[in-house]
């Protein structure tokens, strides 16, 4: 299977087909060519209008789906003159022998939920040939996609595809469109060249709402479902965006997240930068083998925006993960239906399936165990949610306390059955470990690893910083979840537009800018002698506190580097306490 964002084949001489990967996987990411959006990366209708515009010089209307160009789309327009060019349709079993350069369409099924739109680009006597993306995953042998069989009965054409087609669209006097090329790039009219939608972001109430029967479908022994339930409160909230606001936070997640790699890379490559990490020196080795050999064996990231209505900027919030995962996958949609909303979609509708999806792409054979601590009473039910999704993936896995289910035998670690743990699953932090590792007992140390207490049960750094053990999230992830990380992202790109101004020690520079103190130990007074100097990290102040957006924080779900989601976070005092924030059900 071809992945994602990668080309599958070329069409037409210079029309590039890429892979969605999964034909139900929604990117919510735009796709421009020169200034004119063809669509959401990587559709069918997106690849039918840049095949469009780069052979034919025209494009056609933005459409609900592919099954509704066959009704509701007449013509398509020439970018350098506005001329409008008249479709024929022919249905399937037309007396009309297909022509190349049309348009092959599909209505809905139970197979395409949206239908399908193709390019024929090439007819014979038994079959035609097609261009296309999101159907299948595979390759290109040639310059098309797939060949379809064609049969005449009693002189009518019927194209005979796994799913029933519609029929085919023609462009009438299509002898007059030519390639859009550098000669008349310059000619497109600004009318079809639009910016990037910002999208609308409103929060909505439901007032003196009477709750007798709306909670039925909440489970009111969990307590990730059981906070939906303003029972004291007949005032209810809840967000609600447009399409093109998802696209922003997806299109904006996903460049930011390459960005964050490229910074990672350098991080990662640079000793002296490095070493402000704070990183004991004898885990770089492995954090740099866990970069190389496992920049795949991750599961989930997020990444935070504040938003003023206009502007999208990352900023530092310290969201745990463990406590909003169920509430952007389960609860929010229960909460919408219970409340009878109306609406096409949850903005983490997505999230499970591919969760579930990224445990399958790993391939684990073995055992994950599934590390817990005795305080973890409060997590239990997003480790068990986990621990279904492995399941549903077809892995195996156990849940272990750390204090008692884990035992040393012969230098390996063990569990009560005597199985060896080599893959683990972990919900704490790698500040959390680093510092476990740097307590007192860890005093024999070597270059590159370390001799760990003998005890019967091994400790956090023991396992977790075990060269027979894989960790999920992997090591590597330690420098992107640091809190310098932002800063060094601002250094390398200090002039990008949803990047905000971070820096250590204020400068001359921006001292007329306001900046907030996002000190690590108001977070955590344990180990304020370990990251004293923290207090000098300090980012700018983007929303001002009259805005309406000022206390909304978006929450973009990363997985497999990709946008898959995102939920409302609202929090007055975001920057430094989290103990009062709360996640919103946002409708589409």
């Amino acid at each position: 299977m071809v992945p994602f964002n990668t080309i599958q084949g070329i069409a037409s001489t210079n029309v590039p087909a890429y892979s969605n990967e999964y034909d139900d996987f929604i990117s919510f990411e735009g796709f421009y060519v020169h200034g004119i959006y063809t669509g959401v990366k990587w559709q069918c209708v997106e690849f039918a209008r840049r095949w469009l515009l780069l052979r034919k010089s025209c494009i056609f209307r933005n459409v609900g789906s592919a099954a509704d160009i066959w009704q509701q789309l007449t013509y398509v327009e020439r970018v350098i003159d506005g001329e409008k060019f008249l479709l024929k349709t022919y249905s399937n079993g037309s007396p009309h022998k297909p022509k190349c350069d049309s348009f092959l369409i599909y209505p809905r099924n139970e197979g395409i939920p949206y239908g399908h739109i193709a390019v024929i680009c090439e007819v014979e006597e038994n079959f035609i040939r097609v261009t296309e993306e999101n159907y299948r995953f595979h390759y290109w042998t040639s310059n098309y996609a797939r060949q379809i069989p064609m049969i005449n009965h009693n002189g009518l054409y019927y194209i005979e595809d796994y799913f029933n087609v519609y029929g085919w669209i023609e462009i009438e006097n299509d002898h007059q469109l030519k390639p859009l090329d550098e000669s008349n790039i310059s000619l497109i009219l600004q009318k079809y060249q639009k910016p990037k939608p910002i999208g609308e972001l409103r929060r909505c109430f439901i007032f003196n709402k009477n709750f007798d029967d709306d909670y039925s479908l909440i489970n009111v022994d969990s307590q990730k479902e059981k906070f939906l339930m303003q029972s004291n409160n007949k005032d209810v909230c809840y967000y609600k965006a447009d399409e093109d606001f998802f696209e922003n936070v997806s299109s904006t997640s996903n460049e930011l997240y390459r960005l964050f790699m490229q910074a990672v890379d350098y991080i990662i490559h640079n000793d002296e930068v490095l070493t402000l990490f704070k990183i004991p020196n004898q885990i770089w080795f492995r954090i740099r083998r866990s970069w190389t050999e496992e920049r795949d064996f991750d599961i989930i990231d997020h990444i935070n925006f504040e938003f003023d209505g206009k502007h999208l900027k990352l900023c530092h919030y310290k969201v745990k993960q463990a406590l909003t995962i169920l509430q952007s996958t389960i609860a929010q949609e229960k909460w919408a239906q219970a409340m009878n909303l109306d609406y096409e979609f949850i903005s983490s509708f997505q999230l499970h399936r591919l969760l579930v999806r990224q445990w399958k792409r790993l391939n684990i054979k073995t055992t994950i165990h599934i590390l817990m601590d005795n305080n973890d009473q409060e997590d239990l039910e997003t480790i068990l949610y986990m621990k279904m999704v492995m399941k549903e993936a077809d892995i195996d896995s156990k849940l272990c306390l750390l204090s008692s289910d884990l035992y040393w035998k012969d230098s390996m670690i063990v569990d009560k059955d005597g199985e060896i743990v080599k893959i683990v699953w972990k919900l704490w932090d790698w500040e959390a470990i680093f510092q476990n590792f740097r307590d007192p007992y860890h005093d024999k140390k070597e270059e590159n690893g370390w001799i760990s207490m003998t005890n019967e049960h091994p400790c956090l750094s023991d396992i977790l910083l075990n060269e027979q053990i894989r960790i999920i999230e992997p090591l590597w992830k330690s420098i992107i979840n640091h809190k310098r990380f932002f800063s060094i992202l601002y250094t390398i790109f200090p002039n990008h537009f949803n990047i905000l101004q971070n820096e250590w020690f204020l400068s001359e520079d921006s001292k007329h800018i306001s900046f907030v103190n996002s000190s690590m130990e108001e977070q955590n007074n344990d180990n304020r002698e370990e990251y004293s100097d923290f207090h000098h990290i300090s980012q700018e102040i983007f929303s001002e506190k009259n805005s309406k957006h000022a206390d909304e924080i978006i929450v973009a779900w990363m997985i497999h580097d990709l946008c898959s989601g995102f939920s409302i976070w609202d929090d007055q005092n975001h920057i430094t306490n989290t103990n009062k924030s709360k996640t919103y059900s946002c409708i589409i």
